[in-house]
């Protein structure tokens, strides 16, 4: 437990760009490419920020395009709360064209070694 007053905003900043392909007949639809610029303030260690940003995103794919959630309309209660009605995202459903950017020159002076 964390008294409100403990907790302080930790804001981290970045834009994505995505290009998708979408057939208007039957839905389907491929992620052609996707830019995304992360601020991480410097990084203490790029590669691992990357992955952590690569991840991130494809699990927020999961959830926007393939997590479907049913509720009852007598109850309310949630009726799709398995994973067996959950498919993650496979190697198909990632951009083809994933390019990841870190800001430069943007550290942040208080954060630990100028990092977000």
């Amino acid at each position: 437990f964390t008294p409100k007053d403990d907790v302080k905003p930790y804001d981290i900043y970045g834009v994505t760009v995505g290009e998708v392909e979408v057939d208007l007949l039957t839905g389907q639809h491929q992620i052609l490419r996707v830019d995304i610029l992360e601020d991480a303030g410097e990084s203490l260690s790029p590669e691992v920020d990357i992955g952590q940003v690569e991840g991130a995103f494809v699990m927020g794919l999961g959830y926007w395009l393939m997590e479907y959630l049913t509720f009852s309309p007598e109850t309310g209660e949630l009726l799709t709360n398995r994973t067996w009605n959950y498919k993650p995202p496979g190697v198909k459903d990632i951009p083809i064209d994933f390019r990841v950017y870190l800001r430069k020159k943007a550290p942040n002076p208080f954060g630990v070694l100028r990092s977000k």
